[in-house]
C-alpha cells in the first residue's frame, strides 16, 4: 500500500467522471427499480424491498414491522403444518414475509461486511429464473441446455483468466468450501489413484501443502476426506504480507520428494479473508516443476487456488490502467494495479475457486469450481457400474460419474450468467472500484488523523492482523 498516495487528498477523492459512471450501474443493476425489473412488481418483494429501504438499525427493525412481535412469536413457537390447504390470494404468507424481512440487511448502508455483498437486480432475476427452470446440473438428461449455460459461463471465466476454453472444464457447486474440496480431491485422485477404492495411504506415504493463512477449508476439507491432519498435512508460513513463504514451501517440498513421499495438492489463496493476502501461484508453479524434473516426480502436486474472495479482481485483467477509461482515483487505481499483476498469473493453476456469491453479486448459493484441464476430470470418474439406471450412450460425456454430489441445482449458474450480461466487465469494474475506494478514503482519513494509531497484533512470530485502536 503506498502511504504516499493514501495520505494524498487529491488521490482519493471521487472524480466526477467515474461517479457518473457508477451511479448509473446503481441505478439500474442495484435499485430494486420494478419498472427496470418486474419481478419487483410482485406484491410480497415490493413489501420487502419498502421496508429493507427504511434501513433501519437490526435492533429497530421488529418495532417497526407492522405485528413484529406476534409474528416473531408465531416463528417461534409453531410446530405444526397446517391439516388444510391455504388457498392463493396474491399475497404472500405473512410469516414467510416476516421472516424474510428480519434476515440479515445486505443492502444496508451500514453493512461492511468485507465478502458477502448486496445482490445485483440482474443475478436475482437470473436466479430466480433457474429456480422457476430448476434444472438439474448432474446429468444433461436432467439439465438440457442449462447444461451448456454452464459451459457458457465456464468458458467465460477461462477467457479473462487466460486458461484455453477448448481445454478448460469447470462445475457451479455448493459454497467455495466444495470447491476447495475438488480441489484437494482432483490433487489426490491423480496422485494416488488406489485411493478411490482402497482410502488414504494404502499405497504410498503423502502429504498435502496448504498456507498458514489459508481459509479454515483448507483444514475442514482434508478432516472431511479422511486426512490424518496432524501426520498428513504440512502447513507453510507466511510472510509478513501473510502470503505464502516460497523458501518454507521449497524447504517442504524438498524434504517429501526426497523419500519419496507424494504430494497430492499445493492449496494457494488468493485473496485471504482477513488481510486480502495473495499467494503468487507462478513462482509456486515453477517451483513445482523444477523440483518434479529435478527428483523424477512423474505425477505434479495438484495447484489449487482459493480465490473465493479474490477472485473478481481478475475483471480488471485487462484494463488499460495508463489510459484508465473508468477515471478511477489515483489512489485505488495504484492499488488495483499491484493486484492484478498477481491475479494474472491464475492462469498457471491447475485449478481454482469462484464465489459469485461474494464480490460477484449474486445469491447464494453461487460458487464454481474452475479446471484447467478438463482430462483431469477422468480422475474423478467412478465405476460406471454404480450409474446402471442411466443411459449408457451419455456415460462419459457429462461430469455425471466424478461430481461429488448426486444433485446440482442451477439457480446460482443463472443468477452468475445474468450478472456477467447486464453488469458486464465495466459494470463490475465500477462496482469494484467504487468499494476500494471507499475503504481508501476511510484509510486516507485515519492516516490523517493523530488520535488514530495503528497497531499490530504479533503471535508466534506471525504477524496476524491489524487494527485501528483511537487513543483515550
Amino acid at each position: 500500500m503506498d502511504l504516499s498516495l493514501l495520505r494524498n487528498k487529491e488521490a482519493n477523492i471521487v472524480t466526477p467522471e467515474f461517479d457518473k459512471l457508477y451511479q448509473t450501474v446503481f441505478s439500474d443493476f442495484f435499485n430494486r427499480d420494478p419498472e427496470l425489473w418486474p419481478i419487483y412488481k410482485d406484491p410480497g418483494f415490493a413489501a420487502h424491498n419498502q421496508f429493507r429501504q427504511l434501513h433501519l438499525n437490526p435492533e429497530d427493525r421488529l418495532s417497526a414491522y407492522p405485528d413484529g412481535q406476534t409474528l416473531q412469536e408465531r416463528l417461534l413457537n409453531d410446530s405444526h403444518t397446517p391439516k388444510h390447504l391455504t388457498r392463493p390470494n396474491g399475497q404472500p404468507d405473512d410469516v414467510l414475509a416476516f421472516a424474510a424481512a428480519m434476515s440479515k440487511d445486505w443492502e444496508n448502508p451500514s453493512s461492511v461486511e468485507n465478502v458477502i455483498t448486496m445482490p445485483c437486480d440482474p443475478s436475482i432475476y437470473g436466479a430466480m429464473m433457474g429456480t422457476l427452470a430448476n434444472p438439474n446440473l448432474v446429468y444433461s438428461e436432467y439439465a438440457g441446455l442449462a447444461e451448456h449455460l454452464e459451459k457458457n459461463v465456464v468458458r467465460q471465466i477461462a477467457n479473462i483468466v487466460g486458461y484455453d476454453p477448448e481445454q478448460s472444464t469447470g462445475l457451479f457447486t455448493q459454497g467455495g468450501t466444495f470447491c476447495n474440496l475438488y480441489g484437494y480431491l482432483l490433487g489426490i485422485r491423480k496422485s494416488l489413484p488406489d485411493a478411490k477404492v482402497n482410502g488414504l495411504g494404502y499405497a504410498q506415504d503423502y502429504r498435502i501443502l496448504n498456507s498458514q493463512a489459508g481459509h479454515y477449508s483448507n483444514m475442514t476439507n482434508l478432516s472431511l476426506l479422511g486426512v490424518d491432519l496432524s501426520g498428513k498435512t504440512i502447513r507453510i508460513k507466511v510472510t509478513q504480507s501473510h502470503d505464502i513463504d516460497l523458501h518454507d514451501l521449497e524447504l517442504s517440498l524438498r524434504a517429501c520428494f526426497s523419500v519419496n513421499t507424494a504430494v497430492p495438492c499445493i492449496m494457494l489463496t488468493m485473496g485471504t479473508t482477513d488481510t486480502f493476502a495473495i499467494d503468487r501461484v507462478k513462482p509456486v508453479h515453477d517451483l513445482r516443476d523444477r523440483l518434479c524434473e529435478e527428483y523424477g516426480v512423474s505425477v505434479k502436486p495438484h495447484i489449487h487456488v482459493d480465490a473465493a474472495v479474490g477472485w473478481s479482481m481478475m475483471f480488471f485483467i485487462d484494463y488499460d490502467f495508463k489510459r484508465n477509461p473508468l477515471a478511477i482515483n489515483d489512489s485505488t487505481l495504484k492499488g488495483i494495479e499491484s493486484v492484478v499483476e498477481k491475479m494474472r498469473e491464475l492462469k498457471y493453476a491447475d485449478s481454482f475457486t469462484v464465489d459469485f456469491q461474494k464480490w460477484g453479486y449474486v445469491p447464494y448459493t453461487s460458487s464454481l469450481v474452475m479446471i484447467k484441464n478438463k482430462q483431469d476430470m477422468k480422475a474423478l470418474e467412478n465405476d460406471p457400474s454404480n450409474f446402471s439406471y442411466f443411459e449408457d450412450d451419455l456415460q462419459g460425456s457429462t461430469h455425471l460419474q466424478s461430481t461429488i454430489e448426486c444433485s446440482r441445482g442451477a439457480s446460482g449458474l443463472f443468477g452468475a450468467y445474468s450478472a456477467l450480461k447486464f453488469m458486464g466487465l465495466e459494470g463490475y469494474q465500477a462496482v469494484l472500484a467504487h468499494c476500494l475506494q471507499n475503504a481508501n478514503y476511510m484509510r486516507h482519513r485515519l492516516l490523517l488523523d493523530p488520535s488514530v494509531k495503528t497497531v499490530s497484533l504479533k503471535i508466534r512470530d506471525q504477524v496476524l492482523t491489524s487494527v485501528f485502536m483511537t487513543e483515550i
